[in-house]
């Protein structure tokens, strides 16, 4: 059979081999421009949310423990959830942790995953494990399985000496 009775499933005899080396060159270029990206991704990544939510479990109790107001630990824990934005979750209070971690993390960014993690209101149903836990005085570590496993935040939670309330010698 001739090209004619072929149409168009024969391959064009003129400049064919360099169609080949055209695909060819744009498949490797495309595999090395994969293998950088991979590279990158390979770096240390910052990671916001297990960090910030360890970081705000120990907040959260440092609050509580904290409160000279007089008023019952139940009004105390309501009154640090419904003031998240500006008792908790600020720039500010993260700013002690971000400086903590291994890298260093954005104290903005961590007070943007803050907002997330704390309830919006202590009376919905999704709130009452963790405010329970605090107004019974539950040990960090319990508000931290609350806030961080049991939501899937955190795969594990710090051993003591990865915390980093515990690095260069500060207290909170």
């Amino acid at each position: 059979p001739g090209r004619a009775q072929l149409g168009a499933l024969a391959p064009p005899r003129c400049g064919g081999m360099r169609s080949h080396s055209s695909l060819l060159l744009a498949v490797l270029g495309f595999a090395l421009l994969q293998t950088g990206a991979e590279a990158k991704e390979k770096k240390p990544k910052k990671e916001y949310l297990c960090s910030t939510c360890q970081s705000v479990a120990h907040l959260l109790v440092k609050l509580r423990k904290s409160d000279k107001t007089g008023n019952t630990t139940s009004e105390v824990v309501k009154d640090i959830i419904k003031e998240k934005e500006t008792k908790v979750c600020t720039d500010e209070l993260m700013q002690f942790y971000a400086d903590r971690m291994e890298p260093k993390l954005d104290a903005a960014k961590m007070a943007k995953k803050c907002k997330d993690i704390v309830p919006d209101n202590p009376n919905y149903k999704s709130a009452s494990d963790v405010l329970n836990a605090l107004v019974a005085k539950k040990p960090r570590s319990d508000i931290a399985k609350i806030l961080c496993l049991e939501s899937g935040r955190c795969d594990r939670l710090w051993a003591k000496d990865e915390e980093p309330w515990q690095k260069k010698g500060t207290e909170l």
